[in-house]
């Protein structure tokens, strides 16, 4: 390819990645407002995923398991991907059980993460400018995980919901910024 032929590949792509992340973008973030304004409802899609999710993985495994019969350890295999589809299958039988396991799953990471972010913040601060900032992060991790405690179970039905909401949101946010600032500097 001549140089001429490279330049106009290369404005061409210019002009085409920015005007892409930014559709992309806003495709995300209308998803992530619609999730928000909907959190019932994009609990249960969330949950729904990753119902069928485990159980083509459990699905899967057990076949990879029985083709490793001559290993020792297919046993193993077996019962862990067994397990793995029965959960799969139990939350998408009954989607409340699902959404309340991930709730209870999301609520302790929350939790967990405050209080390590916290501790570190204070280990680090007689050592670094802005540790504040990582203690602040705790704390709001520890503010949401309190607010799925205390409100459980009613939190269940709106909270994987929302946090996908502001997930999908701000990606969307950030891609028609970068799509902004490509076409900018283009």
């Amino acid at each position: 390819m001549n140089t001429l032929d490279h330049s106009r590949v290369s404005a061409t792509r210019n002009h085409v990645l920015p005007k892409r992340l930014t559709i992309i973008g806003i495709v995300f973030a209308a998803v992530g407002v619609l999730a928000i304004l909907l959190p019932a409802w994009a609990t249960l899609a969330g949950e729904m995923l990753v119902a069928w999710m485990l159980t083509l993985w459990g699905a899967v495994g057990l076949w990879f398991a029985w083709e490793m019969r001559p290993a020792k350890e297919w046993r193993y295999a077996g019962v862990a991907f067994a397990i793995t589809l029965l959960l799969g299958l139990m939350f998408l039988l009954f989607p409340g059980v699902g959404i309340e396991t991930l709730t209870i799953v999301m609520m302790v990471v929350f939790l967990m993460e405050g209080v390590v972010s916290i501790l570190l913040a204070m280990r680090m601060s007689g050592h670094m400018r802005n540790w504040g900032w990582l203690a602040f992060s705790g704390l709001c991790s520890l503010i949401i995980g309190a607010i799925i405690l205390i409100g459980w179970p009613e939190t269940a039905v709106w909270t994987l919901g929302v946090l996908l909401g502001v997930n999908f949101l701000s990606t969307g946010l950030s891609l028609v910024m970068l799509g902004k600032t490509a076409r900018e500097s283009a």
